[in-house]
């Protein structure tokens, strides 16, 4: 043993062995009306709830119960107070109910006599409970000595052997729990051991216990076995006992010295708590005696010590005692145990005063916090103990004196106490077994579970198997097979399970005794019931919406995989009819990143889910079929069912035979191809307006392959128009409106002439295409007439053609004062002639070599998605590069000119063509001329430079 510096209350912490009353059913058998009415009024800060036949009513303060209900009807009634709260009285008819003994608890069976009847519960809060009552004494100080010195039974290092002086102050909270302490009881009686773990630290730092206690500041079994279950009842102490914990399991004293009389193998503690922080526990002893086994012993003597596991005892002695073999037969454990209304820590610590006050004539009830608990609960029960029948004559008594000494529950050492315990000796008796589903819900009408071949294995006291307790084929409601055994206490085990259930690891404890007799004649006929979880997948994810093009839970464009729903369908059974009723349905909804769960955060409507022992939603064995019925925004719906099955496996509760399937979905895609008209050219830089369903525009940009994409479409009607052209380009001024559904998109707009060709994917596919020929912007061409003095000559005359034979007229202009006139909006990709056709006043049309006027070819090819004007005169080609000379390009604004200087002379000279050559012999141009003239009247006007 160490020693602890701050830590002096190590003496015996819990109250041992009060008892408990069963509360039997109440019957006024008064005549009456064939329909009795039945009211049951409540007053104060709580709920009663009333079951009988298939019928559950709660009434509280505000809500009465009235029923007119058939005579003899037998009805369950359960009172609980709130929080800070008890029920302070239970009255029939103005009478105290016989049995009632207040608390935050109250439950009694009620036979419906044959005329009116009035049920009246109050409840009232503690705190407004007058001072002297239970309630207020459940907190006063334990009276103990002004100092008591402490020591311990236990062997302990020289060191070690002084402890410290237990003062008054330190005794002041025994029993009691501080408001946050009591909150981490209450965690970990809900299985939270995290919460409170630097409440725990702290405290262990108050005391220097951290060499005793484990990493989760819970005590160790070195210090429960030195220091006795008292060890932790002042000061708050108890948060650290590992006893209080749901998954405890303490460890059972194996290196004991055994004696001729038997050893304690194992001591266990079940605490009570009640309001205001209060809590009070109890011993069980698990002992090894040397003719009558294993059996379960109680305190014979409450002032005394409790032995811990490991205590060897002399031989146990058969006692004559009436009350003590009372206590034991009706006491909790006992045959036919009337403390069932309790709860099982009561029934423990009740039990345990009854023993002691038979033996001894007290207990600690009688003696604790003034007495309270042995007037409001003990005495009652001790009252009633004497008109109960005996017991039968081959029940026996025993108590075994215990070796040794320890410290009580007032902090003094005492002996051990001696521990009684109750037997049948010389009888046999029969023992059957019924098996059933711990979770109905789950396995009604569900042939995946089976019962048939369920066994049971039955241990005597040895731990020897003495019999199987088997299901057969077609057992009715899955009773097994009937097993004759000798009076005595013994376990069974469930070896092999039934088929979709979980192994029972549950070892159950029976002891056979007087019984009533089997209909078929077994004798001392006991029944035992056990129950299995049924297998289930606690499946973690149902199911992945991807994206099929990218296999990715991320979505593309403006799409999303957030909001796609799923009916999921459970059937349950082998091999069930998939395409019939479901058993169950859901709808279930993706989250944003493509994944659904089958929890309440992600379901849209549906049945209730199936959820296992621990509360957890699962499926059951048998199929599940997952259809997409609501594709998210930007996705094409997938028409695929999937299926998967549960199946058996294991031993366990839980599967993991579900296999969530990836659920690909098509992204919806729209892509506008831009190209230059009558090419493959892509048109890049061109801006569109994108109207979408919801009202809302963006502006979309044509990339350097003349595409815009539109992915992950919202379902509805779009909107594209064009807002800005690309340079070099005619704007086109058509609105494009099209549809998109969970199956397509359908174009609405009439296309025709429009310059725009639609193509129409496949469903489920993104092949939809919107391809608009871009119009080249038109250019002009500007004539400059001078003569060869560089003077400006207004007044000449020209004519454009479309036509090379100078038939089709386009337009006629004269050059202004300027010298200067402009052929307007000229066509890409369209060849023009042009002609002079009137010369200035003192100037001759200029004639090509041959004498004829010149007629120039124009042809004009501009690409300006790559930045190209290539611009042909008379066959001689011109690019961007040229920006000056007699022929070149000039800027209008925007506009693109094609300039052309035409020289006319004043004398003989040839035309000016751009050329510069002239006509050196006037006498040789009038002759052509001449030869002109007359040529012209059987020639077209085209003539070549």
């Amino acid at each position: 043993m160490r020693r602890f510096r701050k830590f002096s209350a190590f003496a015996l912490a819990s109250v041992m062995g009060l008892g408990a009353v069963a509360s039997e059913s109440f019957a006024v058998n008064a005549a009456g009306e064939e329909s009795p009415q039945l009211t049951i009024e409540v007053e104060g800060p709580g709920t009663v709830s009333v079951d009988y036949d298939d019928v559950s009513r709660t009434i509280t303060a505000a809500k009465t119960f009235e029923e007119h209900l058939a005579a003899g009807t037998v009805l369950d009634i359960n009172a609980t107070a709130d929080v800070n709260a008890e029920v302070a009285s239970v009255k029939i008819d103005g009478k105290n109910h016989e049995l009632f003994s207040a608390g935050p608890h109250y439950q009694f069976d009620w036979k419906v006599p044959e005329g009116d009847s009035v049920i009246s519960v109050e409840f009232a809060n503690i705190a407004n409970i007058q001072e002297g009552t239970a309630s207020k004494e459940r907190t006063a100080t334990p009276e103990t000595e002004e100092t008591a010195q402490v020591t311990s039974g236990s062997p302990v290092e020289e060191e070690d052997a002084v402890m410290e002086t237990v003062t008054q102050s330190k005794l002041e909270r025994q029993f009691q729990l501080t408001p946050e302490e009591e909150k981490a009881i209450t965690q970990y009686q809900k299985g939270d051991y995290t919460s409170a773990l630097e409440l725990r630290k702290k405290k262990v730092e108050e005391y220097d216990l951290q060499e005793v206690v484990d990493s989760d500041y819970f005590l160790t079994e070195e210090f429960l076995q030195n220091y006795g279950i008292y060890g932790t009842s002042w000061n708050g102490m108890l948060i650290l006992d590992p006893n209080v914990r749901l998954d405890y399991e303490s460890e059972p004293y194996i290196n004991m010295q055994r004696s001729a009389g038997g050893t304690v193998t194992n001591l266990t503690i079940h605490y009570w708590y009640y309001g205001g922080g209060g809590y009070m526990d109890g011993g069980t002893w698990d002992i090894a005696t040397p003719n009558h086994g294993s059996q379960l012993a109680f305190c014979a003597n409450g002032m005394q010590s409790p032995p811990p596991a490991g205590t060897t005892f002399g031989t146990p002695v058969k006692q004559n005692n009436e009350n003590l073999r009372k206590a034991l037969y009706y006491g909790y454990n006992g045959p036919q145990n009337k403390l069932t209304n309790y709860s099982k820590e009561q029934q423990v610590i009740f039990t345990n005063d009854l023993v002691s006050m038979a033996n001894t004539g007290t207990c600690i009830s009688a003696n604790i916090g003034g007495g309270w608990i042995w007037r409001d609960y003990v005495s009652s029960i001790w009252n009633q103990l004497q008109s109960w029948p005996s017991p039968p004559s081959d029940f026996v008594a025993y108590i075994a004196p215990t070796s040794g000494s320890g410290m009580n529950w007032q902090g003094i050492t005492t002996p051990y106490q001696p521990l009684a315990y109750g037997v049948y000796e010389e009888q046999k008796g029969h023992l059957s077994l019924q098996k059933q589903s711990s979770n109905t819900t789950i396995t009604d009408g569900n042939n995946c579970y089976d019962f048939t071949g369920t066994e049971y294995t039955v241990y005597d006291k040895n731990k020897k198997a003495v019999g199987k307790l088997t299901i057969p084929d077609n057992s009715k409601d899955n009773w097994s097979n009937i097993i004759e055994l000798p009076f005595g206490d013994y376990t069974y085990k469930e070896t092999t399970a039934g088929k979709g259930y979980a192994l029972d690891p549950t070892e159950y404890k029976v002891t056979i005794g007087p019984a009533e007799t089997h209909p078929a004649g077994y004798v001392n006929m006991h029944h035992v019931y056990a129950k299995d979880n049924p297998q289930s997948d606690p499946i973690e994810i149902l199911l992945q919406k991807v994206d099929s093009q990218t296999d990715q839970g991320k979505p593309q464009g403006s799409a999303t995989l957030e909001g796609a729903e799923f009916t999921v369908k459970f059937f349950a059974g082998i091999n069930p009819n998939i395409d019939g009723t479901a058993t169950r349905t859901w709808v279930i909804r993706t989250d944003s990143d493509g994944f659904t769960y089958l929890d309440d955060a992600h379901k849209v409507s549906g049945d209730a889910f199936y959820k296992n022992s621990k509360g957890i939603v699962v499926l059951p064995l048998g199929t599940v079929t997952i259809q997409e019925t609501k594709a998210p925004q930007g996705y094409y719906i997938n028409n695929e069912r999937f299926v998967r099955t549960i199946t058996a496996s294991g031993q366990a509760e839980d599967v993991k035979t579900y296999n969530a399937p990836k659920v690909p979905d098509v992204v919806n895609e729209l892509i506008l191809t831009k190209v230059q008209i009558g090419t493959t050219v892509p048109v890049g830089g061109t801006i569109y307006t994108h109207t979408k369903p919801d009202g809302s525009t963006e502006d979309l940009t044509t990339d350097e392959n003349g595409q815009i994409k539109l992915v992950g479409l919202a379902l509805g009607e779009h909107k594209i128009l064009e807002k800005t052209a690309s340079a070099g380009y005619v704007e086109n001024p058509h609105e494009v409106v099209f549809k998109v559904t969970e199956t397509g998109i359908t174009m609405i707009t009439d296309l025709t002439d429009k310059n725009m060709e639609w193509s129409a994917g496949k469903n489920r596919s993104p092949e939809y295409g919107l391809k608009v020929n871009e119009e080249v912007k038109e250019y002009d061409l500007k004539l400059i007439k001078i003569n060869e003095h560089d003077k400006i000559l207004p007044g000449a005359e020209f004519t454009i053609y479309e036509d090379e034979d100078c038939t089709k007229a386009i337009e006629t202009l004269t050059t202004n004062e300027t010298g200067v006139l402009v052929f307007e909006k000229l066509e890409d990709r369209k060849t023009y002639y042009f002609t002079e056709t009137k010369a200035p006043a003192g100037y001759r049309i200029p004639v090509d070599k041959n004498g004829d006027a010149h007629v120039y070819e124009l042809r004009a090819e501009a690409t300006p998605a790559e930045g190209t004007f290539n611009f042909y005169v008379d066959g001689v080609k011109y690019t961007v590069a040229n920006i000056d000379g007699s022929i070149h390009l000039e800027d209008g604004n925007g506009t693109t000119i094609i300039a052309i200087t035409v020289i006319n002379y004043t004398s003989g000279k040839l035309p000016e063509t751009g050329s510069n050559w002239t006509i050196k012999l006037i006498g040789a141009a009038i002759i052509f001329g001449i030869f002109g003239y007359v040529f012209s009247k059987n020639r077209k006007c085209k003539t070549t430079i």
